[in-house]
């Protein structure tokens, strides 16, 4: 946890960094490998890593997409405007509105490739991705206002929805229930994951606690809550499993804690909760009391910054794919994946952790 002192450091630097990288934009990515924040020489808690765009970033200056898919298509392969991002088994999942797809970047056999779906799987405009522990994928698609599932293989398997009932913009796999924002009505929509049958709604429209408005993203936190980004109500809010309102965390504004257009949310096993906001920017961590413990990311022309930011992803389970990228002393807890819809860089890899040798007598609270 970053004391206040410390956080009004960190609001100076990245004042000065951002003036930086006005004048410098486009003159080459030197300081991106050593991004941390907060800056030295405060002790460091999230580095920049690596960043995925297309299928030259599985390995660099090779020439496997060049062999894979062409010179001419190259291009035409890579990530255009993604939103969602997920990752599961050594493969980041990326989704991308003008694909419309997902692309999948393979970590474990470098490779790449992009699932457009067909007849009744073909994607129009899919925002997100939820991936259940069986490798079993739900797209959530705005355009068809359905979710469509697919299997471990990219297999289309079948439908969610009718077409008309909901409007979906993203989902979260709680045993065999389904929880699927709707932001055409203004709730939350739960549905038998197998089935697709419609078991109960969680909200209505409206502003106070326990009503939605544009609800965006969800995740389910360590608590076993659910928790919802609402972009038209500038906050994140919580309910259990059966839908009763628990807690609601930010307001609109410009201040520490405060959103203006929050969209991906996801949480750590401490429950400290990352909220990104796409007019910010950045990506703030809130703590399970809903105070401020620090916020990370910056927009700008290196492959370390995030640019019109929106889904968000925390992963303890493929971190070794990763730490070959992590500066030398700093040890990796887990990893951050930042989906980004302009700039270099179309998913921004980020690492928690700590910097061997360093004094975090201050941040115990983390």
């Amino acid at each position: 946890m970053l004391s206040p002192i410390q956080i009004f450091k960190q609001l100076l630097f990245l004042f000065a960094l951002s003036s930086l990288l006005v004048g410098c934009a486009g003159t080459g990515d030197k300081s991106e490998k050593s991004a941390f924040y907060p800056p030295l020489p405060n002790p460091p808690r999230i580095q920049y890593l690596t960043s995925f765009s297309g299928p030259g970033d599985l390995e660099p200056d090779s020439g496997l997409s060049e062999f894979v898919l062409g010179k001419e298509s190259e291009n035409s392969a890579l990530v255009n405007k993604p939103y969602g991002v997920a990752i599961h088994d050594g493969r980041i999942y990326v989704v991308d509105i003008r694909g419309p797809g997902y692309a999948i970047f393979d970590l474990k056999n470098k490779k790449f490739d992009i699932i457009y779906g067909s007849f009744s799987g073909k994607m129009k405009k899919p925002i997100n991705i939820s991936i259940d522990k069986d490798g079993t994928k739900y797209i959530s698609d705005t355009g068809r206002s359905l979710v469509l599932v697919y299997d471990k293989d990219d297999k289309f398997v079948r439908i969610i929805g009718d077409g008309e009932s909901f409007k979906p913009s993203d989902t979260v796999i709680v045993g065999n229930k389904l929880f699927v924002t709707d932001i055409k009505n203004h709730r939350l929509v739960v549905v038998d994951k197998n089935t697709g049958k419609q078991l109960y709604t969680i909200g209505s429209v409206g502003s106070k606690n326990g009503e939605l408005f544009y609800p965006t993203n969800l995740t389910l936190g360590p608590d076993n809550l659910i928790y919802v980004s609402e972009t038209g109500n500038f906050r994140v809010q919580t309910f259990t499993l059966d839908g009763k309102f628990v807690k609601t965390f930010g307001k609109v504004g410009t201040g520490l804690g405060q959103f203006a257009r929050p969209k991906g949310v996801a949480l750590d096993r401490e429950g400290n909760m990352h909220v990104v906001d796409a007019a910010f920017e950045n990506v703030q961590i809130i703590n399970k009391d809903g105070k401020l413990l620090m916020f990370y990311g910056e927009p700008g022309g290196d492959r370390a910054n995030i640019n019109l930011p929106t889904g968000i992803a925390i992963d303890y389970d493929n971190i070794d794919y990763f730490k070959k990228y992590a500066k030398p002393g700093f040890e990796l807890e887990y990893i951050i994946l930042v989906a980004n819809q302009f700039g270099k860089s179309k998913v921004t890899v980020f690492g928690k952790g700590r910097m061997k040798g360093m004094d975090y007598a201050d941040d115990a609270a983390d």
